[in-house]
């Protein structure tokens, strides 16, 4: 029995990114790079639970609707570029992130996942700093899994 899809959602997720075209040369980790952070990378980030509620009232073991919030960082810093540019790029690589589970909402019908959507984007961007300009872009997602 599955206690959580988490690690497997996340995992999928990371593989999917990888693959992307748009996302080509951009690196891309299961967590945060800290001091190996490029210039432009991505990372899955933070859970938020959202609960497991049982899927139907019965006797025995029940199955659950487990749903919590997975957020995906985008970050950007470019020196040779003004903050509205490293803005734009960043909205660029988090729009890419954003299709690649819109184009597919099962991650290619993971176990138990019922689905992974969009859930809003936070952007947070500052000019000052030696390195130039900086944009993070957070990507929220909602998941829906059954656990048996």
């Amino acid at each position: 029995m599955a206690s959580t899809t988490i690690y497997s959602v996340k995992s999928t997720l990371l593989t999917k990114l990888k693959a992307e075209s748009d996302l080509s040369g951009i690196q891309i980790t299961y967590g945060d790079p800290g001091g190996a952070a490029r210039r432009e990378f991505i990372f899955i980030g933070d859970v938020t639970a959202g609960g497991q509620d049982p899927e139907s009232l019965s006797s025995g073991r029940r199955r659950r609707i487990e749903s919590y919030t997975l957020d995906v960082i985008v970050s950007v810093q470019s020196k040779p570029h003004g903050l509205q540019e490293t803005e734009q790029r960043a909205i660029v690589l988090a729009s890419a992130v954003e299709n690649v589970v819109a184009d597919n909402p099962t991650l290619s019908n993971l176990d138990g996942l019922m689905f992974i959507e969009c859930a809003g984007m936070s952007v947070s961007s500052n000019e000052a700093g030696i390195d130039g300009p900086h944009t993070q872009i957070t990507v929220h997602f909602q998941v829906k899994a059954r656990l048996s």
